[in-house]
């Protein structure tokens, strides 16, 4: 597997971050995010997932219909001369300089959110295809975009990863702030920490053993959260992937 830095500006990704090509295995991509965790204990990383033009084009209408990049009250006269076209600000953030700007703009609006709104979207985890959401589980190298990146994002708590690249537009799915939610919930209760996104799932990576009764708690909070009525054989699933796998693979799309 490679890993290409990359630090050049771009309105998709507000961070540095690595281009990944040649993988072999998704326990050779995992062990890269770890040592990249590591040795940079000031950032957390974000993989991006499956379809990533799409995901780059709904980041895009969530950003503007949230107005993430707000930049009122912000001395702008400090940022790079990247960030500006004949003297004038480009009018979107792009430079990674910019990120405190995403950030403080998400922090506010994340105040106006908590789980119950998580819950009230009512988004399907199985119901079009239950197939699909075992597939996605048994083998998370399959949801991997042909492009794929590894953001270094500048923050130390992994549900805020996706600042830098947040997701969430059609109305019938989870926004960038429910996202949030939801991944801090997991991470708090659970040990899942955020570590991917793409157009429609989220990847958590399990960071400490669970005993019987808290992967029966996850598995109730999944249940409410998700619209599907969960019967004993999604159930099962859902226990076997939290036992045998490193990574739980969930949707945020209708």
């Amino acid at each position: 597997m490679n890993l290409e830095y990359i630090d050049s500006p771009s309105e998709d990704f507000l961070c540095e971050r690595y281009r990944v090509t040649d993988i072999n295995s998704f326990e050779e991509l995992l062990t890269a995010y770890r040592e990249l965790s590591a040795s940079h204990p000031d950032h957390r990383f974000l993989l991006t997932l499956d379809d990533l033009g799409q995901a780059c084009y709904t980041s895009m209408h969530s950003k503007l219909s949230h107005n993430l990049d707000n930049m009122d009250g912000f001395d702008l006269s400090k940022l790079p001369p990247e960030c500006f076209e004949e003297g004038e600000h480009k009018g979107y953030l792009s430079h990674k300089d910019e990120f405190p700007i995403r950030r403080r703009n998400m922090e506010a609006k994340l105040k106006e959110h908590t789980l119950a709104d998580v819950i009230a979207k009512g988004v399907s985890l199985n119901e079009d295809a239950p197939e699909d959401i075992a597939d996605v589980n048994a083998d998370p190298l399959s949801i991997l975009d042909a492009e794929t990146y590894l953001l270094k994002v500048p923050i130390t708590a992994s549900h805020e990863t996706h600042f830098a690249f947040p997701n969430g537009y059609f109305t019938s799915d989870l926004n960038p702030f429910e996202n949030a939610i939801l991944a801090k919930h997991l991470e708090d209760h659970f040990g899942y920490q955020l570590i991917g996104l793409g157009a429609s799932y989220l990847a958590f990576l399990k960071t400490k053993p669970l005993d019987d009764n808290a992967i029966q708690k996850l598995i109730d909070t999944l249940d409410q959260i998700y619209r599907d009525e969960f019967d004993e054989d999604m159930k099962e699933m859902l226990r076997g992937f939290i036992v045998g796998n490193p990574v739980l693979v969930l949707k945020y799309t209708e």
